[in-house]
């Protein structure tokens, strides 16, 4: 893995490295001193229970037995995988799933983040559920989304008439979670037990990347072994000076801190996009809190001679495949023009661990320049809390008249967005520093994602504001913790829709599809209590259509 930096982007590193070198960021970021980010106790104490993901490869090395007989057994019973998960338990298998593809031989990894019933449904269609194994991966081992995936896929694979359900199932998770108990109680194949001071957007390299990469045949010894290799220069014996993964976190914190510059946007070619998703959840939880955040702009349309705004960074992420040969005409066009770029080119796929470890690092660096806490997320329970109430109420048979209201406009903003004027009143609400941030909760079939897509792009060109993109509820563990803690930067379109066709919850009194609409307008309310400018409308069916005459109106 080889990293450039143009001349402007090095005078910025200098910058954030002089910062770091008077934090002692080598001497306290490798002795786990939290004093690096916090002084008070309680900041002090959360921070050294989250810091083992550091050198996890060597843990997970010495595991790597357990992970390939399991791999071995799955490869033999199983035609699919289902990846049960939210956020750093799904989006780092979904970087393996895309980025090495299906392995001859082994079974197809599907990886499954949603609430959404035609999200669901779609999988459903795909599969055999006798023939399937069905990861449930969570930290706390109580996450709604894949606790409700696993009653629903549960009853399935029974009344595909396993005579042992429980053996078409295995948990990822912490020791003494629920999510043990009931892997145990229901008899599971496999429960692989991860290390409990190991944040979920950090645990690429732990179990929660690694088995569901083994399972789909990725040699994941390499890719740990040459994650331990070139966690050399990134370590603390590589100077600071030259180490790739501080630089990366000093420009990230100088151009925030020095440059007034907090929207940084990813260069990504086709074959690595879904590496976007994973460092947008890195970046945008990690230091959207305290009224800060350095905003990660993933899978933006690129145009020819686009007039950033100077609020915008760049890093590059070269494959030096075909598609970025596209990429890189777009890269050499933004250097011309006096952009900062940051450039990492790999060399071979299997630096995808060491990749995933350089932002990780990079991410705790950037950290200490804002002077946050970089492993909390303090603002992802709100959404959490309205979306219970809202489920409490369908329970008992009470649905919100406003869970598929047309348009929920924020109080604050509430006399200045009408349906007829929409887009003009969102634009005039935009200041100096903003994005717009479009939040769908729906399916993203080929002809929705296009038009959402369209619909982004369409803003963009009309704004020349970074438009962030994110499908709920994916996105309220990842970038939604920025949405509510960053500066109030942000105008957040969210959109819902009734599905097409519903899927009743085991257990519950609700539906899938209630759910996932009891989450929009959760957050919805999450983020009009913090005073956010929120709208959300709820579209009509066929979807794609419903998009694209809202793209009109834009």
């Amino acid at each position: 893995m080889n990293t450039q930096v143009t001349s402007l982007t090095d005078g910025i590193i200098r910058e954030g490295i002089f910062k770091l070198e008077k934090l002692e960021f080598d001497t306290k970021f490798w002795s786990k001193d939290p004093t690096l980010w916090k002084q008070d106790k309680e900041h002090r104490e959360f921070i050294v229970k989250f810091l083992g993901w550091q050198k996890v490869y060597d843990w997970t090395l010495e595991r790597l037995e357990e992970v390939t007989t399991f791999a071995s057994d799955v490869k033999a019973n199983f035609k699919q995988c289902v990846i049960m998960g939210m956020g750093g338990s799904s989006l780092a298998p979904e970087v393996f799933r895309t980025v090495f593809g299906k392995q001859e031989g082994w079974p197809e990894l599907i990886v499954l983040d949603t609430t959404n019933p035609d999200w669901i449904s779609s999988v459903r269609t795909r599969i055999n559920p006798a023939e399937t194994l069905f990861i449930f991966a969570s930290k706390s081992g109580g996450t709604v989304e894949p606790s409700s995936q696993f009653a629903y896929f549960f009853d399935e694979v029974k009344k595909s008439g396993v005579k042992e359900p429980g053996q078409n199932f295995a948990a990822i998770t912490d020791a003494n979670t629920g999510l043990q108990e009931l892997a145990k109680k229901n008899h599971f194949r496999h429960t692989f037990i991860n290390p409990s001071d190991i944040g979920g957007r950090f645990s690429a390299l732990s179990f929660f990347g690694i088995v569901p990469a083994a399972i789909m045949g990725v040699d994941v010894a390499k890719l740990l072994t040459i994650a331990q290799e070139q966690a050399v220069s990134f370590g603390p014996q590589a100077p600071i000076k030259e180490n790739a993964a501080v630089q990366l976190g000093a420009y990230m914190g100088a151009c925030y801190v020095n440059h007034g510059r907090d929207k940084m946007t990813l260069l990504v070619p086709q074959d690595l996009a879904t590496f976007g998703l994973w460092a947008e959840q890195l970046v945008a939880e990690s230091t959207g809190k305290e009224g800060k955040g350095i905003v990660p702009v993933a899978g933006e349309a690129l145009h020819e001679n686009f007039d950033y705004r100077e609020d915008r960074y760049f890093v590059y992420l070269s494959t030096g495949s075909e598609d970025d040969k596209r990429v890189k005409a777009h890269v050499d066009e933004l250097i011309e023009r006096g952009y900062p770029i940051f450039t990492i080119a790999l060399k071979d796929i299997y630096e995808l661990g060491a990749l995933f470890l350089l932002w990780e690092i990079a991410t705790a660096a950037a950290g200490a320049i804002l002077a946050i806490d970089p492993f909390d997320q303090p603002n992802v329970q709100e959404a959490k809390t309205m979306t219970k109430n809202v489920l409490g109420q369908l329970a008992k048979g009470d649905i919100p008249a406003s869970i598929n209201a047309p348009l929920l406009v924020a109080k604050n903003i509430a006399e200045n967005v009408k349906l007829d004027t929409l887009a003009q009143d969102i634009y005039s609400l935009l200041e100096s520093n903003d994005y717009i941030a479009i939040l769908p909760y729906m399916y993203p079939s080929e002809e929705v994602d296009k038009a959402l897509l369209a619909l982004r792009d369409k803003i963009m060109l009309r704004t020349k504001r970074a438009v962030l993109f994110g499908y709920g509820p994916r996105y309220l563990h990842s970038t939604g913790q920025l949405h509510k803690g960053d500066g109030n930067n942000g105008v957040f379109i969210l959109l819902s829709a009734d599905p097409e066709t519903d899927i009743k919850i085991p257990g519950q009194q609700y539906t899938f599809g209630q759910l996932c609409n009891a989450q929009a307008l959760g957050d919805f309310q999450a983020l009009e209590a913090k005073d956010r400018r929120a709208v959300k409308l709820h579209l009509a069916q066929p979807l794609a259509k419903a998009i694209e005459e809202l793209a009109k109106v834009f």
